[in-house]
């Protein structure tokens, strides 16, 4: 650029080593931390970024001493070099301290990334407009500015954030720029460059079709097919299911010898140029909302931000406004109109900012996740790793979030897409909701215009003359709020009454409402109103579905609250579908499509004060009651479903009052579990919270059932909270059976960052607990698992009493499955004891009656102990021979899969395959990233830098053996002094500081 300021002769690199430059001489950026401030601050795009923020993207969780101090540093020192000429006192143009942090105000196109973002938008806009050669010279000038992994070596948890964000984009650009290539005949090179983009990204399915077309141009259709067979190996070895549609649709076109492979295409969207983007991904939108209209100017603004965008790979759009404005019905509708600019999936996602209990991020990512077809069993554990999820499976798609009623930028951030084109629409009523580059709408009440029509739209005409002036007078009582003028409008088109009727109405309201200082007259008097108008049995069902804090309610879950009678369970469907109706109709449900209705925060606020004034504390809490057994009943239905010998239905001790919906099969059950995983943990959280009278024993046995359903995945942790909040309950109340079984839950080991010490003294304290209270179930299920603990921390003389009694408990309970993992269990207590024979004798009864007993799950786990207990017999070869069998088992979980191969690692130290170790090991730490199973990944390390040790190659192996020492003691598995025993013997000064 040709300019006169210094800072425009400036050039800022990070699509590679972070980088600075005037005139073409580069400038000395410094240390690599100061060199990550400066590439903070750039890519925050000229927004503010406080001290506090800085220090957390550079150090997180554990900054230095004095950190703002070296922050503070750090940028003076980046201003002396990016400004030597600016006289001393005159304050910084380019690096700028505000009262709210410090930003870089440097132009868009002196920064890389930004410029090669805005070539991918607009390539991505020419290629869906049919300009596939305009698309071509824009990608080519995007990856031009490429120059090796971006934010190279950068330490920070921002860089390395935005290290994968650019590293994605990248990929998708190559894609996207070869898919143009091949389109357009430009096939020189496409082969190697493929393949090399392949191996850097092989789970990138869009670069494997790509490659396939290129190859069989090339007349190398033999290792087309390949390429298809290598991802459908990979795809099932990380249990990320098929190929998907692209590649399967490839493999058949090369399998046919497709003719229209062979020559360029004219269109984009012929043959393998057709982008996953094109497809018709899910649509989670709420249904339109009835009666909206105009608010023209309102529309037009929010569709700008979500279609144009401004350059930055994600469009965000923030609606602000205080309640009943009409956010929601706002976003809901822009959301609807523009849903063809988003092929790859529309999603919504109730935040619910405004109540109690908000989701949390990762809570929300969860659900996404479930919504994108992420199995529990498949979900990665921990919000950071949940998020990396969601990137890469939203990275090739354009897709639509609308994140409603948002209480602040922690929920709103870990759900942001990756892909450029992406856009989030958020609705919220803090005006504080910070969300980098979104452009905020504030959604105030309506014109006078604008409201006329929307009563209009629901009322159907409200006339001229005396009657428009009468409507006027309701518009304006209702303060121009839509979720006041739909239910007057709702009024109207139910009643006899003419819009002076309920003017007057309203009139007399307000003044009433006046007297008693009514906060907002506005809403309150249109409430009141539409509630005074319904008839008893009505206004009793909006005030009791009122009563629960979830989200939304369906016919079962409404006639449970309402207690309507159940001679059959369709009846009393009917019934309260008839009653839910009733209510939508007259605007105090807001219906969202499947027989599933949801009340307005507000409009529950109304109801729950009308109830409290009108129905008992009994009336109310019988309410909740009943809603929570309806949970209950359904979760045993969906236990018995999925595990049918488990022990759980069998000791309640709570009689439940009702059979819970019908679950045909153990995939209905898994689907009802996915769906209603927020239902139930509101159930439970509200009946504790408000300490409901007998709610006690039903929570616990809803949590104790739930904990089954979601014992592996990472879903379980939901629990944790709840099990304290039902523990604290019991102590206050005296009963040790439920502070038995809550112990038990918040004691369950888990995957990540748990301790096992910590799980032996709740374990312990449950078993006191249950001793006094005689429970046989927690006796039975707490020994097994204080027996799994005290294996993982060395300690088998104490495990296998534990192990012992939990075997025959099983047995004797009828939970044949448990009772053979305890089995396999106490097997490899004994060995760990030296009692060889006696193992190897358990764990061959268990093997064999689990192949019989044909559970996949339990035959998995019982082998993976045949595997230990061999290994630990010096019968490698068998050892190796009972994991590869639990790897071939039907429905073995992900995390176990993993562990199998960190064990296969083992077992082919112990036959001096040492690269094959390192293999295993690999293999084990690639499907352990993806799930956060801590435990797996030190015994893997441990075996990997075991292998690299015999294989001659030291300083891998002193990385990997430290890594994995780290790792277990902080789980506190005993492999943890072994690991050390070998860094002893091995680096005698592995202890001294690195340099």
């Amino acid at each position: 650029m040709n300019t006169t300021h210094g800072e425009e002769r400036l050039r800022f690199h990070v699509l590679g080593p972070v980088r600075a430059e005037r005139d073409g001489r580069p400038l000395r950026l410094g240390s690599p931390q100061q060199r990550a401030a400066l590439a903070l601050l750039l890519l925050r795009g000229g927004r503010s970024v406080t001290a506090s923020e800085l220090v957390e993207g550079l150090w997180g969780d554990d900054p230095p001493q004095g950190a703002a101090g070296t922050v503070h540093s750090y940028v003076s020192r980046l201003r002396t070099e990016l400004e030597p000429d600016r006289p001393p006192g005159e304050p910084a143009r380019l690096l700028v301290s505000s009262p709210s942090g410090y930003s870089a105000q440097v132009p868009a196109a002196t920064l890389d990334a930004t410029v090669f973002e805005q070539h991918l938008t607009a390539a991505l806009a020419a290629r869906d407009a049919g300009d596939v050669a305009g698309a071509y010279e824009r990608l080519s000038a995007a990856l031009a500015l490429w120059e090796g992994t971006p934010l190279a070596a950068l330490p920070g948890p921002y860089a390395t954030r935005e290290r994968e964000r650019l590293t994605d984009l990248g990929a998708l650009a190559r894609e996207e720029f070869f898919g143009c290539a091949l389109a357009l005949g430009r096939d020189t090179d496409a082969v190697s460059e493929l393949r090399s983009l392949v191996t850097e990204h092989p789970l990138r399915e869009r670069a494997r079709a790509l490659l396939m077309v290129a190859l069989h141009r090339a007349g190398r259709q033999g290792e087309a097919l390949a390429v298809f067979d290598d991802a459908k190996r990979l795809l099932a070895a990380e249990r990320r299911g098929a190929p998907g549609p692209e590649l399967t649709r490839m493999h058949q076109q090369v399998l046919a010898g497709d003719p229209t492979l062979s020559a360029a295409p004219t269109a984009p969207t012929t043959g393998a140029t057709t982008t996953t983007r094109t497809a018709t991904g899910p649509d989670r939108l709420p249904p339109a909302v009835a009666g909206f209209t105009d608010r023209e100017d309102l529309v037009a603004e929010v569709r700008s931000a979500l279609i144009t965008g401004d350059g930055r790979p994600v469009g965000v759009a923030v609606l602000t406004g205080p309640g009943g404005a009409g956010k929601s019905a706002l976003a809901v509708h822009v959301a609807r109109a523009v849903r063809a600019a988003y092929p790859g999936g529309r999603f919504h996602l109730d935040l619910r900012g405004t109540g109690d209990a908000p989701v949390t991020g990762d809570a929300a990512l969860a659900r996404l996740l479930a919504t994108l077809g992420v199995a529990d069993s498949d979900l990665p554990e921990g919000p950071a790793r949940q998020a990396a999820l969601f990137r890469s499976l939203t990275a090739e798609r354009r897709v639509l979030l609308l994140l409603d009623d948002a209480r602040d930028a922690a929920q709103v951030l870990p759900l942001l897409p990756a892909a450029p084109g992406s856009a989030v629409l958020v609705t919220t009523r803090s005006a504080e909701l910070d969300v980098p580059g979104a452009r905020h709408v504030a959604v105030e009440a309506m014109e006078e215009k604008e409201a006329l029509a929307m009563l209009e739209a629901v009322a159907g005409a409200t006339g001229a003359g005396a009657a428009a002036t009468s409507a006027r007078a309701v518009v304006t009582a209702c303060g121009r709020l839509p979720l006041a003028l739909r239910l007057a409008g709702a009024r109207l088109a139910e009643a006899s009454w003419t819009p002076a009727d309920l003017a007057a109405r309203l009139h007399d309201e307000r003044h009433r409402l006046e007297q008693l200082h009514a906060a907002d007259l506005d809403a309150e008097c249109a409430f009141r109103v539409a509630y005074d108008a319904l008839d008893p049995e009505t206004a009793r069902a909006a005030r009791l579905l009122a009563q629960p804090d979830a989200t939304d309610l369906d016919a079962e879950c409404a006639a449970a609250v309402l207690d309507v009678p159940e001679p059959a369970p369709a009846d009393a469907g009917a019934h309260a579908a008839d009653v839910t109706a009733r209510l939508a109709a007259a605007g105090l449900l807001e219906g969202l499509g499947e027989g599933r209705y949801r009340c307005h925060d507000l409009l529950k606020e109304f109801a729950r004060r009308q109830s409290e004034r009108t129905d008992s504390p009994p009336v109310r809490d019988a309410a909740l009651l009943r809603l929570l057994d309806l949970h209950l009943a359904t979760a045993v239905t969906a236990l018995r479903r999925i595990r049918p010998d488990s022990p759980e239905p069998r000791h309640l001790h709570h009689d439940l009052a009702t059979t819970g919906r019908p679950l045909a099969d153990a995939d209905a059950a898994r689907a009802w579990l996915r769906d209603a995983h927020p239902d139930l943990s509101d159930a439970v959280r509200q009946a504790l919270a408000l300490d409901v009278p007998d709610a006690l024993r039903p929570a616990v046995d809803l949590l104790t059932v739930w904990g089954r359903l979601t014992a592996g995945t990472p879903r379980h942790q939901d629990l944790g909270p709840l099990a304290g909040q039902a523990l604290e309950r019991a102590r206050q109340h005296a009963d040790d059976a439920s502070a038995a079984r809550a112990l038990r839950l918040i004691a369950a080991p888990r995957y990540g960052t748990d301790t096992y010490e910590r799980a032996e003294r709740d374990l312990r304290a449950s078993l006191r607990l249950a001793e006094a209270a005689a429970d046989a179930y927690v006796l039975t299920t707490a020994s097994h698992e204080l027996g799994v603990v005290l294996l993982a921390l060395g300690r088998p003389e104490e495990a296998l009493p534990q192990l012992v009694r939990a075997e025959e408990g099983f047995r004797q309970e009828g939970a044949t499955s448990y009772a053979l993992e305890a089995l396999a269990h106490t097997a490899r207590a004994y060995i760990a004891l030296r009692r060889a024979d006696e193992a190897i004798t358990a764990v061959n009864d268990a093997a064999v009656r689990a192949r019989e007993l044909g559970h996949g799950p339990t035959l998995a786990l019982v082998l993976h102990e045949a595997g230990l207990v061999h290994l630990r017999a010096d019968r490698s070869a068998t050892a190796a021979d009972r994991l590869r069998e639990a790897l071939g088992a039907e429905g073995v979980e992900p995390r176990l899969e993993a562990l199998l191969w960190a064990r296969l690692a083992r077992c082919r130290l112990e036959t001096r395959q040492h690269r094959e170790a390192v293999g295993a090991a690999d293999r084990a730490l690639a499907m352990e990233a993806g799930l956060g199973d801590a435990y797996c990944r030190g015994l893997a390390l441990a075996a990997r830098g075991r292998a690299q040790l015999a294989l001659g190659e030291p300083r891998l192996a002193l990385g990997s053996l430290r890594e994995a020492h780290d790792t277990l003691k902080r789980r506190g598995a005993a492999e943890a002094a072994e690991v050390e025993r070998l860094l002893d013997e091995e680096f005698p000064h592995h202890r001294e500081p690195a340099g």
